[in-house]
């Protein structure tokens, strides 16, 4: 009887150890459970960008620019990369700003940035952000008024204040840059349509427009849905980054740099030893002073056969005959494209000169050389019209003169400059980049850029041929 009773106790611990077992594999289950699926669904770690630092406060700006960007892409489901984004940019943003506190993109994109967080309800609540956002608007156009994108952002922060009638005002400001973008009639249709609580006649017109000048497909997918509805959206419109400024380029000329060797001696006369340094010290001097090319010449640190640095093309000439009783020379000349080997100019010359006193060659003689190759170069202007990475479509081509291995300078309009005392107005031009010229038609050629990377070409820029 004691052993059955014993028995039956021993059964019942090794039951009740078994549930024990199986409630704690459960707990720690359920415990584990949170864990596994973060870790299915772990964040994908932060993009890095590396930010050159001794490249001055514009390289700084556009460190920031791409972590701002990768902000605006990331997703409401992952805030803490949001967070760490957010984090970045503002960092860089202000020591670009410690670095140069009159930078105006500077300010202006930081206002932006602390104005996303004020309207991005999955960023970390950020007290008093909008205020800073405003207050860096403020100092852009304190820096320079006619830096008319603060007045758009400044026209942004009135409407999340729902003071309209300053937004009203701002938006005024902007529009005088001539930006009639899409973002500008989305802006005024909404302020329209607030102050009535309704779709006005007035808040469609804005839309409409606004859906026929947008290029994102968000803005217009916004503009179509606040004409379909009836009452005003509570979500305020899509807001556009800021431009970024304009990087200037430096050409080494704004003219074909042109290299003229000594010229080469075909015949071998001893009678005309000295007429191929003579022509070409002649056309050399001829270049430099009709100014239409820039004259490059060999330093003393390069090594012969080398062409200098910074050339764009080589004036080559050659002695190919010599009719000593005639006293008349046939001289060979091309002006080629020292990297690509293409042929620019090419024509014979059949040259009188004299031997008594001295050897001399004649002024018409020299001015009809250099007088040929300058025809072949008539400045053109023209249009990118298409940009594929390196390369650029330019409305310019055989029609225009243009060959390939010509090369052209990439011009913006930066600002206007005041004559005090005239008021005349002068547009202030600044180069943006330089392009060689490849593929050639009849309208139309493909150019590539030289340099890319640090230039900023856009579609419309002027191109102006070297």
């Amino acid at each position: 009887m004691i052993l059955l009773i014993n028995f039956k106790k021993a059964e019942e611990r090794e039951n009740l150890m078994k549930r024990g077992t199986i409630i704690l594999f459960a707990s720690l289950t359920m415990l584990m459970l949170p864990e596994m699926t973060l870790a299915r669904r772990a964040l994908p770690p932060a993009k890095e960008f590396q930010v050159k630092y001794d490249k001055g406060p514009y390289e700084t700006v556009m460190t920031a620019d791409q972590y701002r960007n990768e902000l605006l892409k990331t997703g409401k489901e992952q805030k803490a990369l949001k967070d760490i984004y957010f984090d970045r940019a503002r960092e860089l943003y202000e020591r670009a700003l410690i670095e140069d506190e009159t930078f105006i993109y500077g300010h202006t994109s930081l206002g932006f940035l602390h104005l996303w967080a004020s309207i991005d309800p999955y960023l970390s609540k950020r007290r008093q952000i909008l205020g800073q956002a405003k207050d860096r608007f403020i100092k852009a156009i304190s820096l320079r008024k006619s830096h008319y994108e603060a007045y758009y952002y400044l026209a942004v922060v009135d409407t999340l204040e729902k003071d309209w009638d300053s937004a009203l005002h701002n938006l005024r400001e902007y529009i005088r840059s001539e930006r009639d973008d899409s973002y500008y009639h989305l802006l005024l249709g909404y302020i329209y349509a607030s102050g009535k609580g309704e779709i006005t006649k007035k808040a469609k017109v804005e839309f409409e427009l606004a859906k026929e000048r947008a290029t994102d497909p968000i803005s217009v997918q916004w503009a179509i849905g606040q004409l379909k509805r009836p009452e005003k959206s509570r979500e305020s419109p899509p807001i556009k980054p800021p431009t970024p400024p304009r990087k200037e380029y430096f050409p080494r000329s704004v003219s074909m740099n042109i290299y003229v060797p000594t010229f080469l001696d075909k015949t071998e006369h001893e009678g005309i030893r000295k007429i191929p340094e003579l022509l070409s010290s002649r056309i050399r001097e001829t270049i430099f002073k009709n100014n239409r090319f820039t004259l490059v010449e060999k330093r003393a640190t390069e090594k012969e056969g080398e062409y200098p640095i910074g050339v764009d093309s080589v004036l080559i000439g050659s002695i190919i005959n010599v009719n000593l009783m005639g006293k008349t020379l046939l001289c060979h000349v091309k002006l080629a494209y020292p990297e690509g080997g293409n042929i620019l100019f090419s024509k014979d010359f059949e040259i009188p000169y004299t031997d008594k006193p001295m050897l001399a060659i004649g002024d018409r003689d020299i001015n009809r050389i250099v007088g040929e190759i300058e025809k072949n170069f008539i400045k053109s202007e023209g249009n990118i019209i298409q940009i594929s990475k390196n390369y650029v479509t330019v409305n310019l081509g055989n029609e225009n003169g243009i060959r390939p291995g010509f090369r052209g300078l990439v011009i913006g309009k930066a600002s206007q400059i005041v004559i005090p005392r005239t008021k005349e107005v002068i547009t202030n031009e600044i180069y943006l980049g330089e392009i060689l010229f490849e593929q050639i038609e009849e309208r139309i050629s493909k150019a590539r850029i030289l340099s890319p990377g640090r230039v900023t070409i856009q579609v419309g820029d002027l191109v102006r041929t070297k």
